[in-house]
């Protein structure tokens, strides 16, 4: 169990699986930091865009768990980074910042090609972080 936890989030289906699995860590009476990196293209005609198209929807969806959370007694402080910098990177640095001693994050967030073009964030949080780092993997479907 952990006093203060960040779930790292980009708002999809598998980061809410993670949430799951964060709330199962979270020591009664602590902190769960949910993080979200809102990752901006830079330079060019394209800089200051978010990479992700539907950014806006994410955050909104961020925000009503976050409300969801505090409703349910949980001590969740919703932290979103604007970043040119990669979501690992800023996920670590937020970590230390906030005295995390733990990383919780799904496997996959933006789907095979998105991921493909940006890298696996959870794969660099597992090299870069300061603290154990728990990947929760996507759903296992039945196939009939």
């Amino acid at each position: 169990m952990y006093s203060t936890l960040l779930w790292a989030t980009d708002g999809s289906d598998d980061a809410q699986l993670a949430l799951r699995e964060a709330r199962r860590l979270l020591s009664p009476g602590g902190t769960l930091i949910v993080f979200h990196c809102d990752q901006r293209y830079s330079g060019g005609k394209a800089g200051g865009i978010p990479v992700v198209a539907d950014e806006d929807d994410r955050r909104q969806r961020i925000e009503a768990t976050v409300a969801e959370l505090e409703a349910d007694g949980i001590d969740a402080q919703l932290v979103i980074d604007v970043t040119h910098h990669a979501p690992a990177r800023a996920i670590v640095e937020a970590a230390d910042a906030e005295f995390a001693e733990a990383i919780v994050c799904g496997s996959r967030g933006l789907g095979a090609f998105q991921g493909a073009l940006l890298g696996s964030v959870s794969r660099d949080l597992i090299h870069h972080a300061h603290v154990p780092v728990v990947v929760v993997p996507p759903r296992i479907t039945a196939h009939a």
